[in-house]
Order: C-alpha cells, then structure tokens, then sequence
C-alpha cells in the first residue's frame, strides 16, 4: 500500500469515526441535525462529503485487492539486471513439492523473507494422502522445495513452512460377496 493510501486510509477512518459518533450521538437525541438539513449550504457540504468518502472507500478497497505485477527478486549479473518475479518462484516450488509421494494437492505463497530482502520465504499448503507419516512427508517436502528453488532460480530460500490442511484417505475397492 503507497503512502498516499495509508494517509487515505487514516483520514476515511477519522472522518468515518466522526460521522459515526455524530450519528449516534443524534439519535440517543443529544445532537439535533435539523439545522444541517434546513440550511442549503450544508446540505451541499454533506453531500460533497459523502461523495469523497464514496469515492476514497473505492480507491482503498481496489488498493488493498491489487497486487504489484512486478514483485521480484533481483539478481545483478555482469550483463544487466534479472528479475524473478514471485510468481516464477511460486510455480518452480508447486512443480517440486508435487513430485513428493503422498501429496494429493498443494498451494504455494511465496513472501519476502524479513531476514534479507534477497532471501524469500515459502508457504506451502497441502493435502496429504494419509498413508504416508506427515512429519516425514514434511521434512522430505521443505527439503526438497528448499533445494529445488534455490538450485533453479538461484535464490536463498530462508524457510519453507508446510500447513496440513487435510488428509485424504485412498478409496478402496469394495469386496463383493456374492
């Protein structure tokens, strides 16, 4: 979020917060708004108010929803600079953790990692076949990932966090006795 958002976003809720208490404050009848009906030049301000709150409520809920198309690692070689974006790393971790037996489906999320703003950090979110231990389903999966990305796109990954979400149990044919 750009700074402009965050004085946006501070000023909305200030004025929200106010309108708010107003609001309230009228209706338990300790505030009458008559006066700002009767008289046309606030009914001008109200108006313009509400439309500028309108209006910053729209730019700060398409704001939060965006996410910035060029996040990426950089890599500085002789020839120039290479950006990998946090897709491409997010990709190459899905393709590693999907060749580890006993994962039946996965999410990754690939983050910056607080440590170093070259290091990254993933998150990995998976279903699991029930048949495989998950502690050492797990350990095999972040090793692997870990490898896998630091050895394709040539960046230090800091961690690898794995979330069990759930686990699927194989169907089993059933006997039929006849």
């Amino acid at each position: 979020m750009s700074l402009f958002d965050r004085l946006l976003l501070i000023l909305h809720s200030l004025v929200v917060a106010v309108l708010s208490a107003v609001v309230a404050l009228a209706k338990a009848g300790a505030a009458p708004l008559e006066w700002v009906w009767e008289t046309p030049h606030f009914r001008w301000t109200v108006a313009v108010i509400g439309l500028l709150l309108f209006l910053s409520s729209l730019r700060l809920l398409f704001s939060a929803m965006r996410r910035p198309k060029d996040e990426g690692v950089d890599r500085l070689t002789e020839f120039g600079y290479i950006r990998i974006s946090l897709d491409t790393l997010e990709s190459i971790a899905s393709k590693a953790a999907r060749g580890v037996k006993g994962i039946r489906d996965l999410t990754a999320r690939v983050r910056f990692s607080s440590d170093s703003p070259s290091s990254v950090g993933i998150g990995l979110k998976i279903t699991v076949d029930g048949e495989t231990p998950i502690q050492l389903l797990s350990e095999e999966l972040q090793r692997i990932v870990k490898k896998q990305v630091e050895e394709i796109a040539g960046v230090e990954v800091s961690q690898v966090s794995v979330l069990v979400k759930d686990t699927v149990q194989p169907e089993r044919s059933r006997i039929r006795v006849d």
